[in-house]
C-alpha cells in the first residue's frame, strides 16, 4: 500500500516537473535562434577536447602534463583558423570520433579488450537495470547486455563493487550508472531487472549482517515493487548457500536444504531463502514476472581480492609464496564454475519461458586440499598448506544438479576449470604487479579493501 502511495505521488511529482519544463522552454524559446556558427563550432571544439582527455586518462597511459599539451595544441590548431571549412572540418571529425565512441568499450587496466557494441532498432532494444552491477558478476553481465546492443542502468553502493570494473563503459550513450543503495526505493522506467546485489563473500556478508538481511529483503521488495509498476521481467541471483551444510548430493532445486537459522551464515543464506519468497508471491498475487537462479561458487578476473573466498584466497596467497590457509581439514567439497559460463546462464534464463528456480553451477567437484595443490601446481609456487580451525556451519559439499538447467534454458558449463583458473590467475598477477603485496582475508567478519601494498 505505502509502496504504490510512492509510486503514485511520484507521478504527479513528474506531472509538476514536465509542466515546469514546458514553461520554461516556451520562455526560452526565442533564444535558440540566436546560436551562432562561431557558437556552435565552439562547442564542438570543447566537447571534442573532452573526449579526448576522457579517453587518455582512461588509457591510464598518458601522463596528464602531455594530456593538457595535446589539448592546448588541438584546441590552437582549431580555432587559429575559424572560417566555415575548418568549422566543418571539426564537425566531422566529431561526429566521427562520438560514433566510435559510441559503437565500443574503451580499453583499460582493469579490462584492457575492446567490446563492439552494435545499433539496435529501437523495437529490439532494451532498457535493464543491473543492481550490484559494479561487483564481480554484475560487471560481466554488463558487458553481455552492452555487447548485445541494450541500455543498461547499473545500480551500486559500491559496498563491494567497484567503479574500475564498469569504467570501460562510462563514455558510452547506452551506459549510465546511479549510485544509490538498494534498500532505499528508486523510480526508473526499464523492461528488465537483474538483482544482483548483495555482499557475496562470507566475510563481507558477516561484516553487517543486519545490513546484508536489509539488502535481501527490502532490497528486493523495492526491485519488486518497481518491476510490479513497470511491468518488467525481474530475476533474482539467489545461491546454492539456500541448500545449507546439505544431506542431498549432488542438490536438485527440489532439495529444501538444510540451514542454521541464527548461525553466522544465516543473514545471507535465509536472507536469500526469503528473497525468493518474496518472487514467487509477487508472482502469484501480482503476476510479476520472475526468474530466480541458485548461483554455485563462481570464480574468474575482477574478483575483489579480499574476499575471503577459496579461488581468490589461495591464488594470491601461492603468488606471493605465502602458506595456503585451509579452514578444517579440507575433505570438504566444493564445485567452481568460470564467471562467463554463469553470465550466458542468467541471459539464457532471462530471455527463456521457465520461472522456476534454476541451478548454475558446474558439477566438477573438488575437496579443497586437492583445490589447494591444483592451484599451487598451476602457479608453479613454493607456497606449504596450513590447516586452521574449521569453521563454523561451512558446508561439507557442495555440487550442483544441473539437469533442469540442460532441459529448461539449454545451458551447461562450456569453460573447464583448469582454462578458468589459467585466466583469473593471469588478472591477479596483475593486480598484485599494480597494488603491491595483498594480505587474504580471513574466515571472519571483514569490511572490504584493496588489500595491502608495501611497494
Amino acid at each position: 500500500m505505502n509502496d504504490d502511495k510512492r509510486n503514485s505521488s511520484s507521478y504527479k511529482d513528474d506531472g509538476n516537473i514536465h509542466s515546469g519544463r514546458r514553461l520554461r522552454q516556451k520562455q526560452r524559446g526565442s533564444h535558440h535562434s540566436r546560436i551562432s556558427l562561431s557558437s556552435l563550432f565552439m562547442l564542438i571544439v570543447g566537447i571534442s577536447v573532452g573526449y579526448m582527455i576522457a579517453y587518455s586518462s582512461m588509457e591510464g597511459r598518458v601522463p596528464s602534463s602531455v594530456q593538457n599539451d595535446r589539448s592546448h595544441r588541438y584546441l590552437q590548431e582549431l580555432t587559429n583558423d575559424s572560417s566555415d571549412t575548418a568549422t566543418e572540418e571539426a564537425l566531422k571529425r566529431f561526429i566521427e570520433n562520438h560514433k566510435l565512441l559510441a559503437s565500443q568499450s574503451i580499453p583499460t587496466t582493469t579490462t584492457p579488450s575492446i567490446m563492439k557494441t552494435p545499433k539496435l532498432p529501437d523495437s529490439e532494444r532494451k532498457k535493464i537495470l543491473v543492481t550490484g552491477g559494479a561487483g564481480f558478476v554484475g560487471s560481466h553481465l554488463v558487458d553481455k547486455l552492452m555487447q548485445k546492443g541494450h541500455e543498461v542502468i547499473v545500480l551500486d553502493n559500491f559496498f563491494t563493487g567497484q567503479k574500475k570494473n564498469i569504467e570501460h563503459w562510462l563514455h558510452h550513450p547506452n551506459f549510465s550508472l546511479i549510485v544509490h543503495d538498494v534498500t532505499e526505493p528508486i523510480s526508473l522506467e526499464v523492461d528488465q531487472i537483474y538483482h544482483l546485489a548483495c555482499p557475496a563473500s562470507p566475510p563481507h556478508y558477516q561484516y553487517n549482517p543486519v545490513k546484508t538481511i536489509k539488502t535481501s529483503t527490502m532490497g528486493t521488495i523495492n526491485m519488486l515493487g518497481l518491476a510490479k509498476r513497470v511491468k518488467a521481467r525481474m530475476l533474482l541471483t539467489s545461491t546454492s548457500e539456500i541448500y545449507g551444510d546439505p544431506e542431498v548430493h549432488p542438490q536438485p532445486e527440489t532439495y529444501w536444504g538444510n540451514v542454521n537459522t541464527i548461525g553466522p551464515r544465516s543473514c545471507y543464506d535465509e536472507g536469500k531463502r526469503v528473497a525468493e519468497t518474496m518472487m514467487y508471491s509477487y508472482k502469484h498475487q501480482n503476476d510479476v514476472e520472475v526468474r530466480v537462479a541458485r548461483i554455485f561458487n563462481t570464480f574468474g578476473p575482477r574478483m575483489h581480492p579480499n574476499d575471503g573466498r577459496v579461488v581468490s584466497n589461495f591464488i594470491i596467497q601461492t603468488l606471493q609464496d605465502k602458506p595456503i590457509t585451509i579452514y578444517g581439514d579440507g575433505s570438504q567439497t566444493r564445485s567452481f564454475q568460470y564467471v562467463s559460463d554463469l553470465v550466458e546462464g542468467l541471459y539464457a534464463l532471462m530471455e527463456g519461458k521457465y520461472d522456476g528456480p534454476v541451478n548454475l553451477g558446474n558439477p566438477d567437484e573438488y575437496s579443497v586440499k586437492n583445490f589447494a595443490s591444483y592451484i599451487k601446481d598451476l602457479t608453479k609456487s613454493k607456497s606449504e598448506i596450513e590447516f586452521l580451525d574449521h569453521t563454523q556451519d561451512d558446508p561439507s559439499q557442495r555440487k550442483p544438479d544441473i539437469r533442469l538447467a540442460k532441459e529448461k534454458i539449454n545451458w551447461q558449463p562450456v569453460v573447464s576449470v583448469e582454462e578458468g583458473l589459467k585466466s583469473t590467475i593471469a588478472y591477479f598477477q596483475s593486480v598484485l604487479n599494480e597494488s603491491g603485496e595483498i594480505i587474504p582475508t580471513g574466515p571472519g567478519a571483514s569490511k572490504p579493501k584493496e588489500g595491502t601494498s608495501t611497494s
